[in-house]
């Protein structure tokens, strides 16, 4: 076969002005071939960028994170014990300074350990070193004839009660400790029963002002004092006496010429004791009821003088 001079010699000239055209091209570009790019630059690869995270578990790991726990444990049981030391009152410092009554005690007990739990809410036990410490020089003085009456003697009451509001409350007592359980169980009834008092504080919230107790309408027991007007010591002093809602039911004593005397004052409209208004004590009422079942006498019987507010048990 006889090859064509011309045509070969047209193809190689083809072909050597293809060469001579990218080689140009390259020189002004500075551009490179995809494998000489590779060839100088190894590393790189073109793939989403992924975080690995070695989730080997060494011994040291390990010993770590159950230090961590035992620590964290050690913390939370710290906490725990703490709370409840707080909300029972035990072990811990209580200064009388932190005392603020019944409103904030949110039926937390002192937990001393003669105290008696009748139910929740309701209990009574030996006074507490805060409690005396509040009572002192006040319901408490400093010159008490200790022969008569002395803490001893004595037990703090704690009790839930509806107030005039329909609303429950926290009340606070100090009583004589031979009708201790009396009172939580009238007190635990009458509060079953919805029965509404307007407030039951320490006398020594008023500064063992009975004027003053009984002005607030509130409901107490224990203040060493005197019958008014007298030198006698009242039943209160021992403990063995309790003004219920006082201000609806008065303390009237009795003088000719009609001059009576009513306490406290302002109560005056409510010693008529025919005319019907709320809180009214008589013998039908729930207080009358369960105070005499328990054995005590009422005011309200009394000849010289009635003091509808008033139910004593002497020993």
């Amino acid at each position: 076969m006889k090859v064509d001079k011309n045509l070969i010699k047209g193809i190689i000239m083809i072909a050597a002005v293809i060469i001579l055209t990218a080689g140009i091209a390259r020189f002004l570009s500075g551009s490179e071939t995809l494998s000489e790019y590779a060839a100088k630059h190894p590393q790189t690869k073109v793939e989403p960028e992924i975080e690995v995270i070695d989730d080997t578990v060494t011994p040291e790991v390990t010993a770590q994170v159950m230090e961590n726990e035992e620590v964290s444990n050690e913390e939370s049981e710290r906490d725990s014990a703490t709370d409840t030391e707080d909300a029972t009152g035990k072990d811990t410092d209580t200064k009388t300074d932190d005392y603020k009554g019944s409103s904030a005690m949110n039926d937390e007990y002192f937990g001393t350990d003669e105290c008696v739990i009748y139910d929740e809410g309701f209990y009574y036990e030996p006074i507490p070193q805060v409690i005396r410490d509040k009572m002192k020089g006040l319901s408490y003085p400093e010159d008490i004839d200790e022969s008569k009456i002395s803490f001893d003697d004595l037990r703090y009451v704690r009790l839930r009660y509806v107030d005039f509001e329909g609303e429950t409350q926290e009340g606070e007592m100090v009583c004589n400790k031979a009708i201790a359980q009396d009172v939580t169980e009238i007190f635990h009834e009458l509060y079953r029963q919805n029965y509404r008092i307007e407030s039951i504080k320490l006398i020594d919230d008023f500064d063992a002002d009975d004027n003053a107790s009984m002005a607030a309408d509130n409901t107490s027991c224990f203040c060493y004092r005197v019958v008014e007007g007298t030198t006698r010591l009242s039943n209160h002093a021992y403990g063995r006496a309790i003004d219920i809602n006082p201000f609806y039911n008065p303390y009237i004593v009795f003088k000719k010429g009609g001059d009576d005397h009513i306490s406290p004052p302002g109560s005056e409209i409510y010693a008529d004791r025919s005319a019907n208004f709320p809180y009214k004590i008589d013998e039908n009422d729930l207080a009358y009821k369960l105070f005499t079942e328990h054995g005590f006498t009422w005011g309200g019987n009394w000849n010289n003088s009635k003091d509808y507010q008033h139910f004593e048990k002497k020993e």
